[in-house]
């Protein structure tokens, strides 16, 4: 009689980490590459990625096709390139055609990056294909993009103000109106400058004209969504994330002018004010009253699918768009929970950041860096920061710990970016090569 022996086989995990430096795929360099790592550097600038990605993506690619050797210096609106055999150093300011960062483009710059470190793009192609995007119009019409606005501009009343469903209306409106203006006014220009300042004082003037005919109970919950999208978070939390890697000028650059940005807001409501002669206890009244169950989630698909019309999204980018918005909100939430709203920020950013950078790899998710901003946004810093300041300035808030919140709400963000491009950089080395995973 044989014995049957029960073999059981466990099955080894194998890690095989994989190398994140850059390979080259060319031998040597062809005159036009000192040109395309310029234009591709510009239109990264252009798409808001942070100055330090944006020289680390450099480098890769100029290493692939073919100059390893290459100087790179990237400022948030300035790039030089040198390169070994060239006699001069090209530079180029980065402005973009279109004014406002579009997720379409955005897409389709990445896809060039892919190409390019992949080595299966050459540099006169690569200029070429920069050119063709840069000049290619929106994916949606002007009508499109201003009522995605306005919707955009609801949902945040909805997840950040808890606004009421009148408040949420108003908002709606005031936002197609701000898309309006966003859309028209011409970049470049003195009036482009004066854009945010202008908006915040006239939308404010509406607004407060309206709570003084006793139309509004909480005029903030109509005044501050409309202006969300010229709100600086992305510019801060990028600073913050650009000292902490060591770029001293760029993130000192982006540092100052956010801070600029929101006193501009903020000045222009309070003059606003001034004018109206509505007393500032009850123009900037905040109760903050708490949601209801569905009410913030709601008001993130809102807010995604607004974007996704407002900024032209790639196709089927609104699923992975709205996939990340929720992630982000959901650890701010968890956030809130454990170590209260100031360092709240921290769970939603490195929860969307390793998100975003997982999700890009899939055909028909957008980069990452279209799903930050809207994130941005969305998180603690923006809306709150605007009407922190604004109360403050107006005497109704004078407590010192709102500039030490949104200090504290700033760093715990960026903070919460930096450790969830380490931990994702760390999912790159051990991930299956077949899972396509992009180098970050």
């Amino acid at each position: 009689m044989s014995a049957w022996r029960l073999r059981l086989r466990i099955p080894r995990l194998e890690l095989h980490p994989r190398s994140i430096e850059a390979k080259q795929y060319v031998e040597s360099p062809s005159a036009q590459l000192q040109e395309f790592l310029v234009k591709l550097g510009s239109a990264l600038l252009s798409v808001g990625t942070a100055s330090t990605d944006i020289q680390r993506t450099l480098k890769r690619v100029a290493i692939a096709l073919g100059s390893p050797h290459a100087a790179l210096i990237v400022f948030p609106t300035l790039i030089f390139v040198g390169m070994p055999d060239e006699k001069e150093t090209r530079f180029e300011v980065a402005e973009s055609r279109g004014g406002e960062v579009r997720f379409d483009r955005a897409a389709r710059i990445y896809t060039i990056v892919d190409h390019a470190t992949a080595g299966t793009i050459t540099a006169t192609e690569g200029i070429a294909a920069i050119d063709a995007i840069l000049d290619a119009k929106p994916r949606f019409g002007l009508l499109v993009r201003v009522l995605g606005h306005g919707v955009a501009a609801a949902g945040v009343g909805l997840v950040l103000l808890g606004a009421e469903p009148i408040s949420v209306l108003y908002g709606f409106v005031l936002g197609v109106l701000v898309g309006i203006a966003k859309l028209v006014v011409k970049p470049g220009t003195y009036a482009a400058i004066l854009l945010p300042i202008l908006t915040a004082f006239a939308l404010a003037l509406v607004v407060f004209a309206a709570a003084r005919a006793d139309l509004l109970a909480e005029p903030l919950q109509v005044l501050v969504p409309p202006l969300v999208t010229l709100l600086p978070g992305a510019v801060l939390t990028t600073g913050i994330q650009e000292l902490a890697a060591g770029d001293m000028v760029a993130g000192s650059s982006r540092l100052v002018s956010g801070i600029a940005q929101l006193l501009f807001l903020a000045f222009g409501i309070i003059a606003a004010l001034t004018v109206t002669g509505v007393p500032a206890s009850i123009a900037l009244f905040t109760s903050h009253p708490p949601l209801g169950a569905f009410q913030p989630w709601i008001g993130v698909l809102l807010f995604s699918l607004g974007i996704f019309f407002y900024y032209c999204g790639p196709r089927r980018s609104f699923y992975f768009l709205t996939l990340v918005l929720l992630v982000a909100y959901s650890g701010q939430l968890l956030g809130n929970l454990l170590v209260g709203s100031v360092f709240s920020g921290f769970f939603g950013a490195l929860a969307l950041t390793i998100v975003a950078y997982l999700v890009q790899s899939i055909p028909g998710a957008p980069p990452a860096v279209v799903c930050f901003l809207p994130a941005f946004w969305l998180l603690v810093p923006g809306a709150t920061g605007l009407i922190g300041l604004t109360q403050s300035a107006a005497g109704t808030n004078l407590d010192s710990s709102t500039l030490t919140a949104l200090v504290g709400s700033i760093v715990s963000i960026a903070l919460g970016v930096l450790s969830g491009t380490a931990v994702y950089r760390q999912i790159f080395r051990v991930a299956p090569t077949r899972w396509g995973l992009r180098l970050v």
